[in-house]
């Protein structure tokens, strides 16, 4: 198996892991009215050790399967696919040509990351009631910054050693 196929299976399985994390325990997560959203921290932090186009593959999974759980009341399911398709795609695109990855990064990319997706959302499809809205997209967003340490650990140790181990190699 190529280490390139390693990389996707082992990111692959932790973003199903947050997946079924947030689909079994994101309301008992829930502070301040305001649930994390675990797969689209995955999905940022993933991009970053990818290109663009699997950091949008990664986006779109994470969208199809965040959609899929809540299910959006009055449509929205293709905000949400479509908003984390780009933020992923373009955390993806600066990975190649502007940055690598380290910790304090990661926590700004996050953060924008969430910023823009929920801003993307709210574009795509607007919410009845914007002022909520906002006061729920900016705990969402803190929520998810503050996730973004251990998601960090867990993808780098899985996803990035594989990807140096490779890189090591092409020498």
């Amino acid at each position: 198996m190529s280490p390139a196929s390693v990389r996707a299976a082992r990111l692959g399985l932790i973003l199903f892991l947050a997946i079924c994390v947030q689909s079994a325990f994101a309301e008992s997560l829930r502070l301040f009215g305001v649930t994390p959203d675990i797969p689209l921290v995955v999905a940022i932090v993933g991009s970053m050790f990818y290109d663009a186009n699997r950091g949008a593959l990664t986006g779109f999974i994470a969208g199809v399967f965040h959609a899929a759980l809540t299910s959006p009341s009055g449509g929205g399911f293709t905000a949400l696919i479509l908003s984390r398709l780009l933020v992923c795609f373009g955390v993806g695109w600066l990975e190649e040509r502007v940055f690598r990855d380290s910790f304090p990064l990661a926590l700004g990319i996050v953060a924008l990351g969430s910023l823009f997706t929920e801003c993307l959302f709210f574009v795509i499809a607007p919410q009845p009631n914007p002022s909520h809205w906002l006061r729920q997209m900016l705990f969402t967003v803190l929520y998810n910054t503050l996730l973004t340490l251990p998601v960090y650990l867990t993808v780098r140790k899985f996803v990035a050693s594989v990807r140096d181990s490779e890189d090591s190699h092409s020498f």
